[in-house]
């Protein structure tokens, strides 16, 4: 159990004795103020509410009857009636030393308790490189499925990709109309992007084109050979492609990549079961929909009424698949808030299907805002995730060689570093907004940066590095309680870091994990701006400094790692 667990505990027992029969939820929280102490609750304030009773004297009495414990220093009363928690210091040491002890298994506890979780994320459409709208997804994605597995959770990842549709049809249209096969060969990805673009081009001055890349796709989904055949070397090509740019954006791994197409055979079953039970009923034209109560949600189109099938079917089709095979707890679906509403949809025709126990989650998240750029696949203004994977370590480089000329393996550095900066761009701000990409705030060695935590590791590396060589001071003048003050802030932020990462993981938001790391590096800065670690007055002294410092660098570092972002050991 975390400490935050461990007083929760703590008081349901006091509360329980104080009420005989209290079932209102206790919630435990951070006072704002450090001076409140290291945790506190308002479930005084809650019970005086529903009693009418004064809650400052429920607080008293459930301060009274906490039972006996080794973990809690002292309890406060605050304002009309929080109960503030201090931590012993003997028990803030107890879990320093476990973060000596565990190092990259800090991380780790058993949260989740093996449940099962997919993840799926990324998901980008054959045929298309992969552009910056694509980091969003893959990104958080990976995120949330390294956070889950830290926890205890049993996550399968899974790569979505757009592999069938009317696109092919449009593709394979444009192929055989403009493609040539030499040139397509020479530059597979790029040159199925501007096939792509110039059907779109063509099709808006002769909208007949749109019905005609339909029959292609109709052709080729019911089997017909060369359509196939075209299909299978897009495909092939486009996923050659995509996997060089996520080893370059590096942690980026999957446990399945399953395209539409591995749902082709198992569709009609699907469309079948919903017909029988009413689930899908005739629409215009003898498509077939799934109907809503709520006048706000427009019927979801299962099946057209030429017979083809729709990415809702394939989607519907994938989510029975997943509950079948892997019997998870949730499937998350980290896609952007553009399809709030088809989600809603799919989900709540689910709900109809027996197999279906509310397994599903849209992990939704804002679009990215560059410099007000629109982005669409169709107009060709696509900005390539490759292109901005390479204009952010050029500018880390830039950066290094006028901070640190001498610093060996630059190039090697300002990699880690531009990639490091435009994924915690990504992870530190809350998915629920538009998410900002601003190059000077990614790359400041200031705020809330990834080479800002990255260069905190640094310096506490250097630190334990020169230990080794360092002679203990005989300085006397050192101000014990500006110093006492700066390690009791380190000592009670590092229990916190398993308790943000659980907390992080309930709600499905990465900032709230970087920011945890961001305000840990400014209290390690702090104090490592104001304490003599290698300098200390004694041995017993400097030895304790270095654990502090050593527990700061191991927490920076694991939790780095769950964001996908890697540390130096010279910046």
């Amino acid at each position: 159990m975390t400490i935050k667990e461990q007083i929760k505990s703590i008081l349901e027992k006091a509360v329980k004795k104080t009420l005989k029969n209290n079932s209102d939820e206790i919630s435990v929280q951070y006072p704002s103020d450090l001076s409140h102490g290291d945790y506190a609750t308002n479930i005084a304030m809650k019970l005086g509410k529903i009693m009418q009773k004064n809650p400052r004297e429920i607080a008293e009495q459930i301060v009274k009857n906490i039972p006996k414990n080794t973990l809690i220093e002292k309890v406060g009363i605050a304002g009309p009636g929080f109960i503030n928690f201090f931590i012993s210091e003997k028990n803030l040491k107890i879990e320093m030393a476990k973060v000596l002890k565990e190092k990259a298994k800090y991380s780790k506890s058993n949260e989740g308790k093996k449940k099962t979780v997919i993840v799926e994320y990324s998901s980008p459409n054959i045929a298309k490189p992969l552009g910056v709208h694509h980091l969003l997804s893959t990104i958080i994605g990976q995120t949330l499925n390294n956070i889950l597995d830290a926890i205890g959770y049993k996550t399968i990842s899974i790569n979505h990709i757009g592999d069938w549709g009317t696109q092919f049809g449009k593709l394979i249209y444009a192929y055989k109309k403009w493609g040539n096969k030499t040139i397509l060969e020479k530059d597979p990805i790029n040159e199925m992007l501007k096939l792509y673009v110039k059907f779109h081009e063509v099709a808006e001055k002769d909208p007949s084109l749109e019905d005609a890349a339909r029959k292609e796709f109709k052709d080729f989904e019911e089997g017909e050979k060369e359509n196939r055949k075209l299909w299978e070397w897009f495909v092939k090509e486009s996923l050659k492609d995509m996997n060089k740019t996520y080893k370059k954006l590096s942690g980026i791994k999957f446990d399945y990549t399953l395209g539409e197409s591995f749902y082709e055979d198992k569709m009609d079953e699907l469309l079948e079961e919903g017909k029988k039970k009413k689930i899908f009923v005739e629409g215009d034209e003898g498509s077939y929909i799934a109907k809503f109560d709520d006048e706000n949600m427009s019927p979801m189109v299962v099946q057209k009424k030429d017979g083809a099938t729709l990415y809702s079917t394939r989607d519907m089709t994938t989510l029975k698949y997943r509950i079948t095979r892997w019997k998870p707890e949730k499937i998350l679906y980290v896609v952007d808030m553009a399809q709030n509403m088809y989600f809603k949809q799919l989900f709540e025709t689910a709900k109809r299907f027996s197999w279906y126990k509310d397994e599903g989650f849209h992990v939704s998240f804002g679009r990215m805002r560059m410099e007000d750029m629109q982005m669409s696949t169709r107009k060709g203004n696509i900005i390539l995730l490759d292109s901005v994977l390479e204009e952010a370590i050029k500018r880390a480089k830039k950066i290094i060689e006028e901070k640190s000329p001498n610093l060996k393996n630059k190039d090697k550095i300002a990699e880690i570093v531009g990639i490091g900066s435009v994924k915690y761009n990504i992870l530190s701000q809350n998915r629920s907004t538009d998410i900002v990409f601003d190059w000077d705030k990614m790359l400041s060695l200031e705020g809330n940066s990834a080479p800002y935590l990255q260069y905190t590791y640094a310096r506490a590396h250097s630190i334990l590095r020169k230990a080794k060589t360092a002679k203990v001071s005989v300085k006397t003048d050192e101000n014990k309680n500006e110093i006492a003050e700066k390690i009791s802030h380190i000592l009670r932020m590092i229990p916190k870091f398993k308790e943000q990462l659980i907390f992080s993981a309930h709600e499905y938001k990465p900032n709230l994990l970087s920011q945890y790391l961001y305000e840990l590096a400014q209290k390690f800065n702090s104090f490592y701006n104001s304490v003599p670690v290698l300098t200390a007055k004694n041995k017993k002294e400097k030895i304790f400094r270095l654990q502090v410092t050593q527990s700061v660098s191991q927490i920076l570092k694991n939790g780095l790692a769950l964001l996908g972002v890697e540390v130096v050991e010279e910046m």
